[in-house]
């Protein structure tokens, strides 16, 4: 028994050290992140022109900027987005295109997967990465489709 304890010891003593050493490296911005210090990405969405029952484009609007300001000229191809949460029988959606509308706010179009699928009614979790040259990061945003 006294075995037990100490061995629950040294393992709970072992845990709480990694995971002591991983909070210091997450608040101290670890060289081994592959991002830019201070890098915030923050989002917002719009539905468009998109309902219930049509394959119209909506956005998800995401500002990217640190200390020094907006990061401008983000490519397309750096930006990607994954549906984490969908409502029941919704069909995968794309990017169809991203712009940059104001110096490092990029409005990310989203649509149906494919031109017979439609928008199913209710709220979708979006999660958007970055991966480009001015650092990574990955944020999410609430997209609501209703009527």
């Amino acid at each position: 028994m006294a075995h037990r304890r100490i061995l629950h010891s040294v393992v709970f003593a072992a845990l709480a050290a990694v995971l002591g050493i991983g909070a210091v490296l997450l608040l101290g911005g670890a060289a081994a992140a592959p991002t830019t210090q201070g890098l915030i990405l923050q989002t917002s969405s719009h539905s468009g022109g998109a309902l219930p029952g049509n394959g119209n484009e909506a956005f998800i609007l995401v500002g990217i900027y640190n200390e020094a300001g907006p990061i401008r000229g983000i490519v397309a191809g750096s930006l990607s987005v994954a549906v984490v949460a969908a409502p029941s029988g919704a069909a995968p959606i794309k990017k169809s295109s991203v712009i940059e509308p104001v110096s490092g706010v990029y409005r990310i179009a989203l649509a149906p997967e494919l031109s017979s699928h439609r928008w199913a009614s209710g709220r979708y979790v979006i999660s958007i990465t970055l991966t480009s040259a001015n650092g990574s990061g990955v944020t999410l945003a609430d997209l609501v489709i209703e009527p």
